[in-house]
Parts: structure tokens; C-alpha cells; sequence
């Protein structure tokens, strides 16, 4: 695959009547300096809710069920701590990612464009192939975002087994061990890519990573691609 991006612009959609699922107590979501997220957790059994809670990071993924990789779009809510980062410049080259802001202030970075701010009942679409990133604007109060991925496939599968392992070795991101995050990009390699490096490079890095990681049996702790 070459590393081309699609030339379409992000669209941004400003207004005030997004509809949304309340799964945030706002009163206590506003207090400044809040680093336990725990206020946004309203899970609900009945709806099957999946939450996958970063604390040290800052950041709650909250999915309505299992995966569903034949889905026409997987649709999720995140939240992200007073002035946290998003994740690193990235690339889904097969969906379009909308971010509807539910409450707080996003400032949405995609690559060739000026950086855009969002205030709630904003939305931005990023098209496939295009290089893009965000963040909290806000240093006083978390952001809460309604995503939607279209279409599905494999993305709430990859959101999952990256978080777990975040989860399993420290808590944070980063803290993904080298070989399960080489593993888990090349088994993700046809639709999820990083920004910033030509897609050639990360096939032979991510391929020597998973192969390291079959050979040590880390592999075994990401969950085999649905």
C-alpha cells in the first residue's frame, strides 16, 4: 500500500441539537482540576455497555456491546480529562470518523488544515486516508465526545485490545509493551495506520515486531483479529 492521503477536506458542522445518551453527571464533570473520571461511568447493563476506563491517561471509552465488524458504523462515547492529548497523529484508511462534542471544548488537528476548536453541538467529519489528531481545549473541564466510525469493521476490536494492554502494564498508553503495539498495527495494518511515516516503513517495522512477538509468545496477549 502506497502512503496516499485522500485530498478531501474535514467538514465541520457547527449547531446546537446534537442528540445524545446522558452517560455523564455534568455537575460533577465541571469542577476544575477533576483527574477521577469516575462521574462519567453511568454503565448500564441492560444496554450491554463496555467501559474501558484509562484513568491515568485521562480517558473513558464507553461502547454499547460487543464488537460488530459487519456493522454499517460503531458508535461510542469518549471522555477526555481537562487539558489531556487524544492520541498521536493517526490514520483509518478505510472509515470516516465523525466527532459530535457533547460538552467541554475539542480542538481537532488534521494534517494540511488549520487547526479547528468545537464547542458542544459541533461536529467534524474526517475522511478516510487523512492524517488527524485532538485534543481537550479546556484546562478546567473534561471533554465528552459522541464518535462514530463508518463503517465498523475492526475498530472497536483494535480500541479494545490496544486499551487492555495499556491497562495490563501500567495503566497508561504508553505503556503498551513495543511488541503487542507492533503486533497488534500489523494485524491492523489494512485499515489503522500512524501518521507521519511512509506506509512501507511501518509494514517492515510492525512485521519485525510481530514476528518478535509470535516467536516470544506476546502475541498471545492481543486477541486474535475477528
Amino acid at each position: 500500500m502506497t502512503n496516499k492521503e485522500n485530498t478531501g477536506n474535514p467538514e465541520v458542522t457547527p449547531g446546537k441539537n446534537v442528540e445524545h445518551p446522558e452517560v455523564m453527571n455534568k455537575e460533577s464533570a465541571r469542577q476544575p482540576d477533576t483527574v477521577n473520571l469516575k462521574v462519567f461511568q453511568h454503565t448500564d447493563t441492560s444496554k450491554n455497555e463496555i467501559v474501558l476506563d484509562m484513568e491515568k491517561d485521562g480517558k473513558i471509552y464507553i461502547f454499547n456491546g460487543k464488537p460488530d465488524g459487519s456493522a454499517p458504523a460503531v458508535e461510542f462515547m469518549h471522555v477526555l480529562a481537562a487539558g489531556a492529548a487524544g492520541p498521536d497523529p493517526h490514520i483509518h484508511t478505510k472509515q470516516t470518523e465523525t466527532f459530535h462534542v457533547v460538552s467541554g471544548t475539542m480542538v481537532a488537528r488534521v494534517k494540511g488544515q488549520e487547526d479547528v476548536t468545537l464547542g458542544p453541538g459541533e461536529k467534524i467529519t474526517v475522511p478516510p486516508g487523512k492524517t488527524h489528531t485532538f485534543s481537550n481545549g479546556s484546562k478546567g473541564d473534561p471533554l465528552e465526545l459522541r464518535i462514530v466510525v463508518e463503517p465498523a469493521l475492526d475498530f472497536q476490536w483494535f480500541m479494545t485490545e490496544a486499551v487492555k494492554s495499556g491497562l495490563r502494564n501500567g495503566g497508561r498508553q504508553k505503556d503498551m509493551p513495543l511488541l503487542e503495539a507492533g503486533h497488534l498495527m500489523w494485524l491492523s495494518r489494512d485499515q489503522q495506520r500512524i501518521g507521519g511515516m511512509p506506509y512501507f516503513m511501518q509494514d517492515i517495522l510492525f512485521g519485525m515486531l510481530s514476528l518478535a512477538a509470535r516467536i516470544t509468545g506476546k502475541a498471545g496477549n492481543i486477541a486474535p483479529k475477528p
